[in-house]
């Protein structure tokens, strides 16, 4: 049987860092890839494949890849390996909330300041997962996003994690590193990474918690977060209820005005 290769896919805020230390300290700089970012000068979303194809190392000694700008067709790169794929999911409110503190401690180490969660919401992309999915693993373009339905995205998932071998929600990080680690024949102890604990001692972040949120900010990310709780049902929780469509915003008018609020978070986060 042909030696394995592990692609871990890196959702945000999902102990992905916790996951790629552990790879990186057992395998070292030739043994763990992260892809990078493609390009800087422009958009991602402007294209298929998001990361540098070019691995520091040869290719016949990478064991493991992991990062947030991988893409299936990286897969290509080792026609002879067996593939074995894993990824952490995180119910997809709560992945919003830890987003939101995550980057609000981030800033005020690099001596600026936070915002409010309603703004963090509004600049944030609808059904955060989902798209995360669909553009960094699928690669594809933000133009192709736009013209697809609910329901074909939905169609999407199901074929990105029929093909994953290794699912686990956040609680289960331990179990999965176990499993990896097994499959590679490292040690199967990981130290935790990114956490906000960690984060919160170095900054004096008051940790924003779900029942603090405002009901208008409730509505409204529930409105934005269907596919993902889709996503978070079928694959964590099990349950095989099939997609229905809410009468929810379509995602290109949430798009169409997200530069707005981007452009108020930059501000915000700029000048207070």
């Amino acid at each position: 049987m042909s030696e394995p290769l592990l692609i871990h896919i890196h959702v945000p805020k999902c102990a992905g860092t916790t996951v790629e230390n552990h790879l990186h300290a057992e395998l070292g700089e030739n043994g763990f890839w992260a892809p990078g970012k493609r390009t800087r000068k422009f958009p991602l979303g402007w294209f298929g494949r998001k990361y540098n194809a070019t691995p520091r190392a040869a290719v016949k000694d990478i064991r493991a890849i992991s990062g947030h700008f991988v893409g299936r067709s990286v897969e290509d790169m080792f026609p002879d390996r067996r593939i074995v794929r894993s990824i952490i999911l995180r119910e997809p409110e709560a992945l919003l909330l830890s987003y939101y503190n995550y980057r609000m401690m981030r800033y005020m180490t690099r001596g600026q300041n936070a915002y409010g969660f309603s703004l963090f919401l509004r600049a944030t992309r609808q059904n955060f997962i989902t798209h995360f999915l669909l553009e960094r693993w699928l690669e594809l373009p933000w133009i192709q996003l736009i013209h697809m339905r609910d329901e074909q995205k939905a169609a999407l998932l199901d074929e990105i994690m029929a093909s994953v071998d290794h699912v686990a929600h956040i609680g289960e990080t331990d179990q999965l590193v176990g499993t990896i680690s097994e499959e590679l024949g490292i040690s199967p102890l990981a130290q935790r990474r990114n956490t906000a604990e960690a984060n919160q001692q170095m900054t004096g972040w008051k940790i924003l918690r779900a029942g603090e949120i405002s009901e208008a900010d409730r509505i409204e990310l529930k409105a934005r977060t269907n596919l993902d709780r889709y996503l978070w049902r079928r694959w964590v929780l099990k349950d095989g209820a099939p997609f229905r469509p809410e009468p929810a915003r379509r995602f290109v008018q949430t798009e169409i005005v997200r530069p707005r609020y981007q452009c108020e978070r930059r501000l915000a986060r700029m000048f207070g």
